[in-house]
Protein backbone atom coordinates (compact mmCIF):
# COMPACT_ATOMS: atom_id res chain seq x y z
CA UNK A 1 0.00 0.00 0.00
CA UNK A 2 1.61 3.51 -0.96
CA UNK A 3 1.41 6.69 0.77
CA UNK A 4 -0.54 9.24 -0.44
CA UNK A 5 1.47 12.01 -2.98
CA UNK A 6 2.06 15.19 -0.51
CA UNK A 7 3.00 18.76 -1.06
CA UNK A 8 6.38 19.96 0.21
CA UNK A 9 7.18 23.85 0.39
CA UNK A 10 10.23 25.36 -1.02
CA UNK A 11 11.47 25.47 3.17
CA UNK A 12 10.44 22.41 4.04
CA UNK A 13 12.41 21.05 1.11
CA UNK A 14 15.28 22.63 2.29
CA UNK A 15 15.19 21.45 5.60
CA UNK A 16 14.72 18.08 4.48
CA UNK A 17 17.17 17.86 2.02
CA UNK A 18 19.80 19.84 4.28
CA UNK A 19 19.24 17.21 7.19
CA UNK A 20 19.78 14.13 5.34
CA UNK A 21 22.89 12.41 3.79
CA UNK A 22 22.51 12.81 -0.89
CA UNK A 23 21.78 9.19 -1.09
CA UNK A 24 19.17 8.87 1.53
CA UNK A 25 16.55 10.85 -0.89
CA UNK A 26 16.13 11.47 -4.57
CA UNK A 27 15.63 15.57 -5.91
CA UNK A 28 13.73 14.49 -9.26
CA UNK A 29 13.60 17.48 -11.33
CA UNK A 30 10.80 16.54 -14.04
CA UNK A 31 11.47 19.69 -16.48
CA UNK A 32 12.69 19.60 -20.01
CA UNK A 33 16.44 18.92 -20.62
CA UNK A 34 17.05 23.00 -21.85
CA UNK A 35 15.27 24.07 -18.83
CA UNK A 36 17.61 21.71 -16.65
CA UNK A 37 20.41 22.74 -18.88
CA UNK A 38 19.75 26.38 -17.97
CA UNK A 39 19.55 25.91 -13.90
CA UNK A 40 18.72 23.28 -11.62
CA UNK A 41 18.49 22.56 -7.89
CA UNK A 42 21.83 20.94 -7.32
CA UNK A 43 21.79 17.28 -6.91
CA UNK A 44 18.96 16.71 -8.48
CA UNK A 45 18.27 13.62 -11.02
CA UNK A 46 16.73 14.95 -14.46
CA UNK A 47 13.97 12.73 -15.76
CA UNK A 48 11.63 14.51 -17.98
CA UNK A 49 7.86 14.06 -17.36
CA UNK A 50 7.26 12.81 -20.89
CA UNK A 51 10.03 10.28 -20.16
CA UNK A 52 8.95 9.42 -16.38
CA UNK A 53 6.96 5.75 -16.80
CA UNK A 54 9.23 4.65 -18.85
CA UNK A 55 12.41 5.37 -16.65
CA UNK A 56 11.09 4.58 -13.23
CA UNK A 57 14.12 1.72 -12.97
CA UNK A 58 16.20 4.79 -12.41
CA UNK A 59 14.47 5.44 -9.31
CA UNK A 60 15.26 3.67 -5.69
CA UNK A 61 11.58 2.94 -4.71
CA UNK A 62 12.57 2.90 -1.24
CA UNK A 63 13.93 6.51 -0.73
CA UNK A 64 11.89 9.45 -0.64
CA UNK A 65 11.27 11.39 -3.68
CA UNK A 66 11.04 15.00 -3.80
CA UNK A 67 9.90 16.38 -7.25
CA UNK A 68 10.09 19.63 -9.17
CA UNK A 69 9.19 21.53 -12.03
CA UNK A 70 9.35 25.31 -12.96
CA UNK A 71 6.40 26.13 -10.69
CA UNK A 72 5.06 22.90 -9.30
CA UNK A 73 2.04 21.55 -12.01
CA UNK A 74 4.42 18.94 -13.61
CA UNK A 75 6.04 17.71 -10.38
CA UNK A 76 2.58 17.34 -9.05
CA UNK A 77 1.76 14.96 -11.78
CA UNK A 78 4.89 13.23 -11.58
CA UNK A 79 4.99 12.66 -7.67
CA UNK A 80 1.08 11.37 -8.55
CA UNK A 81 2.47 8.66 -11.20
CA UNK A 82 5.24 7.87 -8.72
CA UNK A 83 2.79 7.44 -5.79
CA UNK A 84 0.41 5.55 -8.41
CA UNK A 85 3.91 3.41 -9.33
CA UNK A 86 4.18 2.12 -5.57
CA UNK A 87 7.25 4.43 -4.59
CA UNK A 88 7.31 4.59 -0.40
CA UNK A 89 7.49 8.13 -0.02
CA UNK A 90 6.47 11.21 -2.59
CA UNK A 91 6.70 14.49 -2.04
CA UNK A 92 5.88 17.53 -5.02
CA UNK A 93 8.11 20.90 -4.01
CA UNK A 94 5.22 23.58 -4.23
CA UNK A 95 5.83 26.55 -6.56
CA UNK A 96 8.76 24.69 -8.21
CA UNK A 97 11.95 26.54 -8.77
CA UNK A 98 10.60 30.08 -8.87
CA UNK A 99 9.84 29.61 -5.37
CA UNK A 100 13.58 28.47 -4.53
CA UNK A 101 14.94 31.38 -6.28
CA UNK A 102 18.49 31.06 -5.48
CA UNK A 103 21.04 28.30 -5.26
CA UNK A 104 20.53 26.98 -8.82
CA UNK A 105 23.24 25.17 -10.84
CA UNK A 106 23.47 25.43 -14.63
CA UNK A 107 24.33 22.24 -17.39
CA UNK A 108 23.35 19.40 -18.80
CA UNK A 109 22.95 16.50 -16.82
CA UNK A 110 26.38 15.00 -17.47
CA UNK A 111 27.96 18.54 -17.15
CA UNK A 112 30.24 18.46 -13.67
CA UNK A 113 31.42 15.07 -13.45
CA UNK A 114 34.69 15.32 -16.06
CA UNK A 115 37.25 15.28 -12.77
CA UNK A 116 36.06 12.34 -11.38
CA UNK A 117 35.58 8.93 -12.76
CA UNK A 118 33.86 7.40 -9.43
CA UNK A 119 36.81 5.10 -8.41
CA UNK A 120 38.98 7.58 -6.61
CA UNK A 121 40.02 6.69 -3.50
CA UNK A 122 39.95 9.07 -0.52
CA UNK A 123 42.92 10.71 -1.28
CA UNK A 124 42.43 11.38 -4.39
CA UNK A 125 38.81 13.00 -4.32
CA UNK A 126 40.61 15.09 -1.56
CA UNK A 127 43.48 16.05 -3.99
CA UNK A 128 41.51 16.91 -6.67
CA UNK A 129 38.91 19.21 -4.71
CA UNK A 130 42.24 20.51 -3.36
CA UNK A 131 43.57 22.21 -6.48
CA UNK A 132 39.88 23.08 -8.16
CA UNK A 133 39.42 25.36 -5.06
CA UNK A 134 42.84 26.74 -5.29
CA UNK A 135 42.25 27.31 -8.62
CA UNK A 136 39.48 29.45 -7.96
CA UNK A 137 41.63 31.36 -5.15
CA UNK A 138 43.77 31.99 -7.67
CA UNK A 139 41.14 33.78 -9.88
CA UNK A 140 39.78 36.33 -7.44
CA UNK A 141 43.44 37.23 -6.19
CA UNK A 142 43.78 38.17 -9.62
CA UNK A 143 40.52 40.46 -10.12
CA UNK A 144 40.77 42.31 -6.68
CA UNK A 145 44.63 43.10 -8.21
CA UNK A 146 42.70 44.52 -11.67
CA UNK A 147 39.64 46.21 -9.21
CA UNK A 148 39.30 49.73 -8.91
CA UNK A 149 37.99 50.23 -6.04
CA UNK A 150 39.04 49.59 -2.28
CA UNK A 151 35.61 48.34 -1.99
CA UNK A 152 35.97 45.91 -4.75
CA UNK A 153 39.19 44.84 -3.63
CA UNK A 154 38.05 44.12 -0.03
CA UNK A 155 35.50 41.81 -2.04
CA UNK A 156 37.01 39.93 -3.97
CA UNK A 157 40.07 39.64 -1.05
CA UNK A 158 37.43 38.14 1.44
CA UNK A 159 35.85 36.02 -1.33
CA UNK A 160 39.34 34.45 -2.24
CA UNK A 161 39.86 33.63 1.98
CA UNK A 162 36.66 31.62 1.68
CA UNK A 163 38.34 29.63 -0.70
CA UNK A 164 41.38 29.46 2.00
CA UNK A 165 39.31 27.98 4.28
CA UNK A 166 38.06 25.82 2.07
CA UNK A 167 41.74 24.19 1.50
CA UNK A 168 42.75 24.61 5.09
CA UNK A 169 39.65 22.33 5.68
CA UNK A 170 41.13 19.69 2.60
CA UNK A 171 44.47 19.36 3.99
CA UNK A 172 42.89 18.58 7.61
CA UNK A 173 40.66 16.32 5.87
CA UNK A 174 43.72 14.43 3.44
CA UNK A 175 45.67 14.31 7.10
CA UNK A 176 42.97 12.41 8.69
CA UNK A 177 42.54 10.44 6.09
CA UNK A 178 46.45 9.54 5.59
CA UNK A 179 46.37 9.36 9.67
CA UNK A 180 49.74 10.93 9.94
CA UNK A 181 51.61 14.20 9.81
CA UNK A 182 52.40 16.10 7.13
CA UNK A 183 53.49 19.21 5.28
CA UNK A 184 51.52 21.72 4.03
CA UNK A 185 53.98 22.45 1.38
CA UNK A 186 54.64 18.55 0.39
CA UNK A 187 50.74 18.43 -0.24
CA UNK A 188 50.13 21.67 -2.11
CA UNK A 189 53.06 20.14 -4.72
CA UNK A 190 51.12 16.60 -5.16
CA UNK A 191 47.85 18.63 -5.29
CA UNK A 192 49.05 21.39 -7.29
CA UNK A 193 50.94 19.35 -10.00
CA UNK A 194 48.80 20.24 -12.70
CA UNK A 195 48.34 23.88 -13.76
CA UNK A 196 45.22 23.27 -15.89
CA UNK A 197 42.29 21.66 -15.17
CA UNK A 198 38.59 22.94 -13.99
CA UNK A 199 37.98 25.36 -11.23
CA UNK A 200 35.38 24.75 -8.25
CA UNK A 201 32.23 22.78 -9.50
CA UNK A 202 34.09 21.30 -12.15
CA UNK A 203 33.71 24.20 -14.85
CA UNK A 204 36.57 26.14 -15.90
CA UNK A 205 36.82 29.66 -15.58
CA UNK A 206 36.08 30.82 -18.59
CA UNK A 207 33.14 29.30 -18.60
CA UNK A 208 31.68 30.83 -15.67
CA UNK A 209 32.77 34.01 -17.56
CA UNK A 210 30.92 33.15 -20.65
CA UNK A 211 28.03 32.18 -18.86
CA UNK A 212 27.74 35.15 -17.21
CA UNK A 213 28.97 38.05 -19.33
CA UNK A 214 28.80 41.39 -17.12
CA UNK A 215 28.30 39.76 -13.85
CA UNK A 216 31.59 42.07 -12.21
CA UNK A 217 29.75 45.26 -12.70
CA UNK A 218 28.47 45.69 -9.72
CA UNK A 219 29.02 44.35 -5.80
CA UNK A 220 25.72 42.48 -6.17
CA UNK A 221 26.89 40.29 -9.65
CA UNK A 222 30.40 39.60 -8.27
CA UNK A 223 27.74 37.80 -5.03
CA UNK A 224 25.72 36.48 -7.39
CA UNK A 225 28.79 34.84 -9.57
CA UNK A 226 30.34 33.42 -6.04
CA UNK A 227 26.92 31.65 -5.34
CA UNK A 228 26.57 30.30 -8.71
CA UNK A 229 29.88 28.89 -8.24
CA UNK A 230 29.19 27.52 -5.07
CA UNK A 231 26.03 26.08 -6.31
CA UNK A 232 27.75 24.49 -9.11
CA UNK A 233 30.38 22.84 -6.77
CA UNK A 234 27.44 21.68 -4.67
CA UNK A 235 25.46 20.11 -7.69
CA UNK A 236 29.31 18.56 -8.57
CA UNK A 237 29.85 17.08 -4.89
CA UNK A 238 26.64 15.88 -4.50
CA UNK A 239 26.63 14.42 -8.06
CA UNK A 240 30.18 12.93 -7.25
CA UNK A 241 29.00 11.04 -4.37
CA UNK A 242 26.26 9.30 -5.94
CA UNK A 243 28.80 8.12 -8.34
CA UNK A 244 31.27 6.98 -5.90
CA UNK A 245 32.08 3.81 -5.79
CA UNK A 246 34.60 3.61 -2.35
CA UNK A 247 32.35 4.28 0.68
CA UNK A 248 34.78 6.47 2.60
CA UNK A 249 35.29 8.46 -0.66
CA UNK A 250 31.35 8.84 -0.48
CA UNK A 251 31.77 10.19 2.71
CA UNK A 252 34.72 12.62 1.75
CA UNK A 253 31.84 13.98 -1.05
CA UNK A 254 29.09 14.20 1.28
CA UNK A 255 31.01 16.78 3.49
CA UNK A 256 32.21 18.41 0.24
CA UNK A 257 28.06 19.40 -0.22
CA UNK A 258 27.98 20.06 3.23
CA UNK A 259 30.48 22.92 3.31
CA UNK A 260 29.11 24.46 0.15
CA UNK A 261 26.18 24.33 1.30
CA UNK A 262 26.66 26.49 4.55
CA UNK A 263 28.91 28.75 2.23
CA UNK A 264 26.06 29.63 -0.45
CA UNK A 265 24.20 30.68 2.65
CA UNK A 266 27.04 32.91 4.11
CA UNK A 267 27.14 34.52 1.04
CA UNK A 268 23.34 35.02 1.05
CA UNK A 269 23.65 36.79 3.93
CA UNK A 270 26.44 39.01 2.27
CA UNK A 271 23.55 39.80 -0.29
CA UNK A 272 21.32 40.90 2.22
CA UNK A 273 23.96 42.63 3.66
CA UNK A 274 24.77 44.61 1.09
CA UNK A 275 21.17 45.13 -0.60
CA UNK A 276 20.82 46.83 2.65
CA UNK A 277 23.74 49.17 2.70
CA UNK A 278 22.63 49.91 -0.98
Amino acid sequence: MTRAMKLMSVDEARTFTESRPPDAYTLLDVRQAWEYGEFHLPGALHIPLSELLDRLGELDRDKPVITYCLAGGRSAAAASLLDGEGFAEVFSMHGGVMAWRGDTAFGPVEFGVIEFSGRETPQEVVLKAYAMEHRLQEFYLLRADLAETLERIELFMELAGFEDQHMDVLFGHYREIMGEPMDRRLFEEVALADPGGVSEGGVSIQHYLDALGDTFDEDQGVLQFASMVEAQALDYYLRCSRRAENPEAREVFGTLAREERAHLKLLARFMDIRAQEG
